[in-house]
């Protein structure tokens, strides 16, 4: 072999080797390129999961809905700005929007409980919100502290002193409310007949007491409000109906058992703090204290419905 073909082929040989190491680097630089991209979308999708845990998550808005029965006579805006406050903590407990909604006019209540979903209701109307624990699976929440006590009052001389001097009276109502049913369930557990006694119905509750006063009736049946009132200016109480739960908060089967107890907390602790004592104030509730389903069974019950 001449030196020309000996030089060749030595060339031949360092070009494979030169080319293999050629490839074996540009192997190396691709897998690394790759490893590279690689760790650089595990990192950002790691990025987008760590700020989308710290994204609020977007909840459907829950509807709290204000009855206020025959009690009130603000107007819708006034209503909305006293529930405000309770809205915000009800808000901050359950980490979803509410959207307050006030009925003053139990009719449409009424009928908005047979239309559409209420999600929280804060009632006074207690009867209705015991049909919808009953007829719809609502969960009692929360009620105030002191029960609804309804009262059979009568004038300082009035010769009527025990409860079976009602026989033969005249017994002044509000007509179509709470009261009057508790007032009806009352005179059926003492034993008198449709005929016992002459009721006569009103609209308005202070009418009531005024009908008394007047002498146009002989008892009348009043909400504890009323009482209160009546006994202050140095007038008796007959008797009081049975006492049963008064302004209650109840939930739809709508919100989890987690947010259920959530809820419960925060209303029972409004009472520990300065801005909680200001919302339970703005409402006129001192305390909010546990509420059961049960109660509420026995109460339509007591009244027959």
């Amino acid at each position: 072999m001449n030196n020309k073909i000996r030089l060749r082929v030595v060339s031949a040989v360092l070009a494979c080797a030169f080319a293999a190491v050629a490839s074996v680097t540009l192997a190396q630089e691709v897998k690394a390129q790759a490893s590279t991209q690689e760790r650089k979308a595990q990192a950002s999708t790691q990025q987008r999961k760590a700020k989308a845990s710290k994204e609020p998550v977007v909840k459907e808005r829950l509807v709290f809905a204000v009855n206020e029965g025959a009690t009130t006579s603000v107007t819708h805006v006034e209503l909305l700005q006293r529930y405000a406050g309770l809205a915000d903590a009800m808000e901050n407990a359950l980490r979803r929007p509410i959207k307050v909604e006030v009925y003053p006019d139990t009719a449409r209540f009424r009928s908005e409980i047979e239309r559409r979903r209420l999600d929280i209701v804060f009632g006074k109307t207690v009867n209705l919100l015991a049909g919808m624990i009953r007829e719809k699976n609502y969960q009692a929440i929360v009620k105030t502290k002191l029960p609804y006590l309804a009262g059979f009052i009568t004038v300082k001389d009035s010769p009527i002193k025990t409860p079976a001097d009602l026989r033969g009276k005249v017994i002044m109502m509000p007509e179509r409310v709470f009261t009057t049913k508790l007032g009806e369930a009352t005179l059926r557990e003492l034993g008198f007949k449709e005929n016992d006694v002459t009721i006569r119905y009103t609209r308005f509750q202070e009418a009531v007491a005024g009908s008394v006063e007047s002498g146009a009736a002989d008892v009348g049946v009043v909400n504890p409000t009323v009482k209160q009132d009546w006994l202050k200016k140095g007038n008796p109480v007959l008797l009081e109906a049975k006492p049963v739960p008064n302004w209650s908060i109840i939930a739809s089967p709508a919100l989890t058992e987690a947010e259920l107890a959530r809820l419960r907390r925060v209303l029972l602790g409004l009472k520990d703090s300065e801005g909680g004592s200001e919302v339970l104030k703005s409402i006129s509730v001192p305390e909010f204290v546990p509420a059961a389903n049960a109660e509420y069974l026995e109460l339509l019950k007591f009244i027959g419905e």
